[in-house]
């Protein structure tokens, strides 16, 4: 599949259908899928390893059961809490069913809020022997062995391994590889040994241990005893590993449990296994009824199986290691006797009775207890699962592997293993479950952001999830990551979920794809649709046109500091706005005809100077999160020396302003001094666009108080302390009335800036920025956004042209193709006058009335242009439309030019107004 040839949605649809590819798929999960999951209505979900989705039958039987029952805390013998008792037993007995697992007491389950707290509980009960020298001078210590696709949990055991006292663990990571190696080893002499005595040891012992002791029987290990220290006992280790990676759904064999003990087993050590099937039960029936060669314990989540209840999970663990396992906090519930005047305490029998400190999430319990007859229900049996899914993954992978760019060159970088011959494993079931992750790449090589992917994704409702996925091992292998590397990236800036998805030419996180139960072929189609929509180059984005002169007819003219025959116009362009934005994400105040604004070193005066910060957290508020602010308008008002803030009413002329700041009586405006600055008192540190500065904050409540009451989320407004704004004040204040230079506290100490131009941008070292995302000053073309609203016009089938042909009003027809203005690219220039869009992406310096200014590159956009800055509404189609006609070879997104003032080259004073006339210069085409 290429760019020359798309395959139409329908086509590939059918195409599947009709081919020995669609075996196993269930046609009837389409119409499931609209009788139980109306949350997915228009919607591409393709996140089933994050979150898998509940059924309408679920949630309703559940509303219902808890309306119908009384149900309280279990600990009693009241009516209430035996019915919750009942439920549990249901539930636990349940699971039991579901993994095959409850003949003959071989088992048990332990309720816990996650497969990562049943993770943390196996290593805080581990029997583990720390090393300390003996009277022979020989250490014992235990060994922790854990897969490098593990998930973060998994390797979080590492903390408990290194976080005693009393010594420390063994710690070693492996691979496949090396594992399969070390079982491929011929076994020892004590090995074999050990072997002989399992083989013929009592059935009975071996398989069906006994219940728990009864009253009367040897309680000596529910004693808690931290002295216990028997050398008889084997030392005991653990190897940990995920039955399916949640990178990449890489399957690992369940065969591994009994090879381990068979071949690694010796008298004096012993091996216990820990299964996190958390992944693997999303879609798959995991069997434990071979009670010898199952896992000693393993973890599950049960969202991840039925989508609700999302706070509770389980270890299924063997009843044998009772008597292993050890306990040292205790909750609630757990113990059957205890003195408070002693340290002496008696745990309860039961491995679920002993480990379940404190009161059970038993509502979640119910709605367990319900999910299990839901799935049945809706499904017929979980076994259907498994071979519908599978059907979808392969024609996924398959699909995504043929998308190709005009030259050949795969689309899709899928991180995916092969067999020793050569083959993909994807299609045995055995090896790979139903996720793909993957990275993709221009036609050119390029790596595309796995940030632009999201955000394209997330504008068409199609979900995914990207970053890497708490799977460092995973995430490092196929990355091609050393550990330095992941360092290195950490001392630059970058951490877990943020925006860097690029660093030192690799991507630092991919994307991920799963499906479900309830997953159709739509979904995959939709997808592979949206990869060829916006991804796939027709032709070669880096190929060098001839271009026209796009400015116009040249013209010498001459320069303010002389003749340069470089600068060249097209008809007069002048300034058609000058926008500057006080407060950081909130709307724009646009400077009124007629007034001259002063330049500052940091760009237009007070543009960016104030910010929202969370009121916890200290880091910027901004209107991706909270699109509100951009209803917040700041209007300074120079000649008053004072910033009016509100977001409806117009400022009251008889309002006292003597005070510094006030808040009006109907609570709709604040007016903040421009002279003061905030206590040094207030001062901290916050982070902006990954840049690290300091702020101080206003510590008065009513201004706190306004912005958290309008925006619903506590925050404080805080400013970036500024020495002098305009160090030619002298020249601007001869010529203007306006005060200009903010007057400091005394108290308030102010340091030069710790943020300048971004370094991708053509721009000097050291350029000074306050609290903008990348430069001083950004600017845009009236016909460039009239280019965005024909290409969201064709987006929408040609209804612009109707509405055009139509002779609608301005306003009637602006409302119509999305309120899309200049308002929406945040620019502090917008000019008019060109004959075409984007002529300024040709620029090189331009002059602004008597300024100059160097244009230093494109502005990358961000999602952020798909909110209406007068109704905070969201709509995706600017941002799509520029990104099918905006991309780089990169993959970034391009609209506007960053400019830096150039003083040396510019009269003062330095000010700029609406209407000033623009001289361009630019490389003509030879």
């Amino acid at each position: 599949m290429t760019s020359s040839s798309p395959t139409s949605a329908s086509t590939l649809k059918t195409r599947f259908l009709t081919s020995t590819a669609s075996t196993g798929y269930n046609p009837a999960v389409e119409t499931i899928r609209k009788d139980q999951y109306p949350q997915l209505k228009d919607a591409v979900y393709l996140d089933h390893a994050g979150a898998t989705l509940p059924s309408q039958h679920h949630l309703q039987r559940f509303t219902a059961n808890l309306t119908a029952n009384l149900y309280a805390n279990p600990h009693s013998k009241s009516p209430s809490s035996q019915a919750t008792s009942t439920r549990v037993d249901s539930a636990r007995q349940k699971v039991l069913e579901h993994f095959k697992a409850s003949i003959h007491g071989e088992w048990d389950v332990i309720f816990t809020a996650n497969a990562t707290a049943g993770i943390k509980l196996v290593g805080d009960a581990f029997p583990w022997t720390r090393s300390s020298a003996t009277s022979n001078g020989t250490t014992r210590a235990s060994k922790l062995t854990i897969l490098r696709e593990a998930h973060t949990s998994l390797v979080g055991l590492r903390g408990i391994a290194h976080n005693d006292a009393r010594g420390n663990i063994d710690v070693e990571t492996i691979d496949q590889r090396q594992l399969e190696q070390l079982l491929e080893t011929p076994p020892k002499k004590d090995q074999i040994q050990l072997k002989h005595r399992r083989d013929h040891s009592s059935t009975q012992t071996t398989f069906h241990p006994s219940p728990p002791p009864s009253p009367n029987a040897s309680t000596r290990h529910l004693v808690m005893d931290s002295n216990n220290n028997d050398n008889s006992e084997p030392i005991y280790n653990l190897f940990a590993y995920p039955a399916q990676c949640n990178f990449g759904g890489r399957r690992f064999p369940l065969s591994w449990p009994a090879q381990i003990k068979d071949r690694l087993d010796t008298p004096t050590q012993k091996n216990l296994v820990l299964l996190d099937a958390a992944s693997y039960v999303m879609t798959a029936e995991l069997d434990l009824s071979d009670h010898s060669s199952s896992p000693d314990f393993v973890v599950v989540s049960f969202y991840k199986m039925f989508g609700f209840p999302t706070g509770l999970g389980a270890v299924i663990v063997k009843t044998e290691l009772s008597s292993k396992l050890r306990k040292s906090y205790f909750g609630g519930g757990t113990v059957s006797a205890i003195t408070s005047e002693e340290s002496w305490q008696v745990y309860r029998t039961s491995l679920h009775g002993r480990f379940e400190d404190g009161t059970l999430n038993f509502l979640d319990i119910v709605a367990l207890d319900l999910a299990f007859d839901s799935m049945r229900e809706i499904y017929g049996s979980y076994s259907t699962i498994s071979p519908h899914v599978a059907a979808l993954h392969k024609f996924l992978y398959r699909s995504m592997m043929s998308l190709n760019h005009y030259n050949g060159a795969p689309l899709c970088d899928i991180y995916v293993e092969s067999s020793d011959m050569g083959s993909d494993l994807v299609d045995n079931l055995s090896t790979y479950g139903p996720i793909l992750n993957f990275n993709l790449r221009r036609s050119n090589g390029q790596w595309i952001g796995y940030g632009d992917v999201e955000r394209l994704a997330s504008m068409k409702d199609i979900h995914v999830r990207t970053g890497g996925f708490c799977n460092p091992g995973s995430m490092q292998r196929w990355l091609d990551l050393s550990a330095e590397e992941v360092k290195k990236n950490l001392e630059a800036g970058h951490v877990c979920w943020d925006d860097t998805d690029i660093l030192n030419g690799k991507p630092t996180g991919s994307i991920r794809v799963s499906l479900g139960a309830m997953s159709t072929v739509d979904d995959v189609v939709s997808f592979i649709a949206f990869l060829e929509e916006y991804f796939i180059d027709a032709s070669d984005p880096d190929a060098i046109t001839q271009t026209v002169d796009l400015i116009g007819e040249s013209e010498e003219l001459e320069a303010t500091t002389g003749e340069d025959p470089n600068f060249i116009s097209s008809a007069p362009v002048q300034v058609d706005s000058v926008i500057i934005y006080p407060i950081k994400s909130c709307r724009g105040y646009k400077i009124p005809q007629g007034q001259s604004w002063p330049i500052a070193p940091h760009g237009l005066l007070y543009d960016r100077e104030w910010m929202l910060v969370d009121e916890i957290t200290g880091a910027a508020l901004t209107q991706k999160r909270f699109p509100r602010m951009c209803m917040i308008r700041a209007e300074v008002l120079l000649n008053q020396n004072v910033m009016v803030v509100e977001y409806d009413e117009d400022l009251s002329s008889g309002t006292d302003l003597s005070e510094g700041l006030k808040i009006s009586t109907a609570q709709k405006k604040l007016y903040i001094s421009l002279d003061e600055m905030p206590t040094e008192a207030a001062k901290s540190s916050s982070r902006v666009c990954g840049d690290c500065t300091t702020v101080v904050h206003y510590t008065a409540p009513e201004i706190n108080e306004w912005f958290t009451r309008f925006l619903g989320k506590p925050c404080r407004l805080a400013r970036q302390p500024v020495a002098s704004q305009n160090p030619h004040h002298g020249a601007a204040a001869s010529s203007s009335k306006a005060k200009v230079t903010p007057v400091l506290n005394d108290s308030a100490t102010v340091s030069p800036s710790s943020r300048f131009v971004k370094s991708h941008l053509n721009a000097p070292a050291g350029a000074p920025i306050l609290l903008s995302n990348e430069s001083p000053f950004l600017l845009i073309a009236d016909k460039s956004v009239e280019r965005v609203r024909d290409w969201v016009d064709e987006q929408d089938e040609g209804q612009g042209a109707v509405r055009r042909m139509a002779n609608l009003s301005e306003d009637l027809d602006k409302q119509l193709r999305h309120e899309l203005t200049s308002d929406s690219f945040r620019a502090n220039f917008v000019t008019k006058g060109q004959q075409n869009g984007f002529e300024e992406d040709h620029w090189t310096r331009i002059q602004v009335g008597q300024q100059v200014f160097d244009i230093l590159g494109p502005c990358r956009r961000c999602h952020m242009v798909t909110i209406d800055q007068l109704t905070a509404m969201k709509n995706s189609d600017v941002f799509l439309a520029l990104s099918k006609n905006r991309k780089s070879a990169g993959g970034q997104i391009f609209f506007g030019m960053h400019m830096l003032h150039r003083p040396e080259l510019s009269v003062a004073p330095y000010e700029v107004k609406v209407g000033d006339m623009i001289r361009t210069r630019r490389q003509v085409s030879q």
